[in-house]
């Protein structure tokens, strides 16, 4: 699977090459605010409500600390509420996750997820037609991020936060859409050759200290 990946990358890349050495023109910027509608999530108090089990309706909660770092969610929690979430702050495949404070990632959802709603400590950029999402979300994460930490809201420097209005500003670069399509495309095939080369390096670290624990107990059983 992940060699099929890579001759698709180095296809996308020939491609490229012959469209103009590599080169992507850009037509225009937009702001993100004008090709997206971008939600500030659930407020976290009100998963604390309290509910009758009996009637209670059960979600999945995206938090920060869900987002992992290859375009990937982990461990998320499960809330329970009286009332229903509204269907628009239930996450849908092709959102596009960021943290509202000290955002580092952008998490593009590639699959339906079903009954998952996000905190309130989280923005979901959730993109028009016409645009394609996995090309926001590797702008976002690639240079959005940087702008936006240049633009701190409140009064504490060490704690970055965005706000809706300086997330809608953000500058897009606005391109043809195949071309969208391609750089999107080899911006999730660069996430998870990433993390297949993290657990390569995690798997031969196992290995070593599984060798030299082995030589060292060899060795003290012949003393």
């Amino acid at each position: 699977m992940e060699s099929m990946q890579l001759e698709n990358l180095y296809a996308i890349f020939s491609w490229m090459q012959m469209e103009g050495s590599g080169r992507v023109k850009i037509l225009e910027n937009v702001k993100l605010g004008e090709i997206s509608r971008i939600l500030n999530g659930v407020a976290d108090t009100k998963q604390h409500e309290h509910v009758n089990n009996m009637s209670a309706i059960t979600y999945k909660f995206i938090q920060p600390n869900n987002l992992g770092v290859f375009n990937d969610i982990e461990n998320t929690l499960e809330i329970k509420r009286q009332t229903p979430v509204d269907d628009s702050y239930i996450i849908r495949n092709n959102d596009i996750i960021i943290k509202r404070l000290n955002p580092d990632v952008a998490t593009l959802i590639t699959d339906d997820i079903l009954n998952t709603t996000f905190s309130s400590n989280l923005f979901v950029i959730r993109v028009f037609k016409g645009y394609y999402p996995a090309y926001i979300a590797c702008l976002l994460e690639t240079q959005g991020m940087a702008w936006l930490n240049s633009n701190i809201v409140g009064s504490v420097a060490a704690i970055k936060s965005i706000s809706t209005k300086s997330l809608a500003a953000l500058d897009i670069p606005i391109i043809k859409y195949e071309k969208q399509e391609i750089i999107g495309h080899m911006w999730l095939l660069y996430k998870r050759r990433k993390k297949l080369l993290g657990d390569l390096i995690d798997e031969d670290q196992r290995l070593m200290a599984a060798l030299i624990n082995s030589i060292t107990t060899s060795t003290k059983e012949e003393e």
